[in-house]
């Protein structure tokens, strides 16, 4: 049986939220069609040349929720 594997699938699989099973059948489908393969490698490259983002805000964003909570209590 043939399974489609469309960009958000794969994107999927980079991210890792598929199963093993899953994980497989993509590894046996990359090998029978070097065009996936291709498709697949350029998805991951992308995601992996992300920025990487900072998740704390700043010691200013910080003072300013504080300040406005004191002064709206």
């Amino acid at each position: 049986m043939d399974v489609l594997y469309t960009s958000n699938k794969l994107v999927q699989f980079i991210y890792g939220e598929a199963s093993f099973k899953e994980y497989f059948k993509l590894d046996d489908a990359m090998e029978e069609d070097p065009a996936l393969r291709v498709e697949f490698r350029a998805l991951y490259d992308s995601v992996k040349n992300l920025p990487t983002l900072s998740l704390n805000p700043s010691s200013k964003t910080l003072e300013n929720i504080l300040t406005y909570s004191k002064e709206n209590l």
